[in-house]
């Protein structure tokens, strides 16, 4: 299934990804995943988000004047051993899909991760896991 992931497009990283980080704590929304990127010759990062309330974190950021974009992604459930990350690049390296980020988190307590992917064709990258058992997971993570 498809997930919302938010990205937040800021200057300031450490002073703009706390008061993020206190505007959704404060509302009560949960970050479920996230990742933050940029270049070092550039001032300029992306912060990409996973949350449980997409809709209402969106308008909060947006209502503190903060660039902010949604998208479709898919969260992917990967066995947390060695090899599980392989197994579903391979099941997807012959689709001719582009990738264009990725980013994980993982627990021993469970021994299940969470990959976010982004495909240029979210579709298609979704049924190709889906006919291979692959699970993807719910909207709300």
């Amino acid at each position: 299934m498809r997930v919302q992931e938010i990205s937040v497009f800021m200057q300031k990283t450490m002073e703009r990804f706390k008061e993020v980080a206190e505007l959704l704590n404060e509302a009560g929304i949960n970050i479920r995943a996230h990742s933050l990127v940029g270049h070092a010759d550039t001032p300029y990062k992306i912060l990409r988000i996973v949350v449980d309330r997409t809709e209402d974190a969106v308008a909060l950021l947006k209502n503190r004047g903060m660039s902010v974009k949604t998208q479709p992604v898919l969260a992917v459930e990967v066995d947390d051993e060695a090899g599980g990350l392989y197994r579903i690049l391979d099941v997807l390296g012959d689709e001719d899909l582009e990738l264009t980020y990725t980013y994980a988190a993982a627990h021993d307590v469970c021994k299940k991760a969470v990959n976010i992917f982004h495909f240029d064709d979210l579709e298609r990258a979704e049924a190709v896991l889906s006919a291979r058992g692959i699970r993807t997971l719910p909207t709300t993570l």
